[in-house]
């Protein structure tokens, strides 16, 4: 990251669910995802709550500045050798973009759940995010020739 230093990652607190919110609120206006308070804010309370769920980090930069955040979530697959981790979101502010932070964060992720025993991380990108996809690869992500789908209960 020339000559700029590397993001300071602290977990998010339950106490700051509501900066969190306002964070994923960005998030998701920026990347066309709908956002529904009575849906998100209650899980990403009991995330914080629920340390088995997953993590949830703030970026901050040296000086301390909001850089984003980033969520992950546990499941469970077979075909990964167990233990998996999701990517729920990765959100570099506008202000902190093309210096690194998203990169820092995809590697601190990886290492936090190699820690913890994950066998492995998956997430998904919007096909429109071409910059995302082309970070992802790069950073040792592939693509599976799967369609995600969802059903919600």
């Amino acid at each position: 990251m020339s000559g700029v230093s590397e993001p300071v990652f602290r977990p998010v607190e339950p106490a700051r669910a509501g900066e969190l919110l306002e964070a994923v609120r960005r998030y998701y206006a920026e990347d066309g995802i709908s956002f529904h308070d009575e849906l998100v804010r209650p899980a990403l309370a009991r995330l914080l709550a629920e340390p088995a769920l997953g993590r949830a980090f703030f970026l901050d930069d040296a000086a301390g500045r909001r850089a984003g955040y980033c969520v992950f979530t546990f499941g469970f697959d077979h075909e990964a050798g167990g233990p998996l981790a999701t990517v729920t979101d990765l959100f570099v502010e506008p202000t902190h973009r093309r210096r690194g932070f998203a990169r820092a964060a995809l590697a601190f992720m990886a290492a936090t759940c190699r820690a913890l025993g994950v066998r492995g991380l998956e997430l998904q990108v919007e096909r429109h995010n071409l910059a995302g996809q082309a970070l992802y690869r790069s950073a040792g992500f592939c693509v599976h020739d799967r369609l995600p789908l969802f059903l919600p209960l």
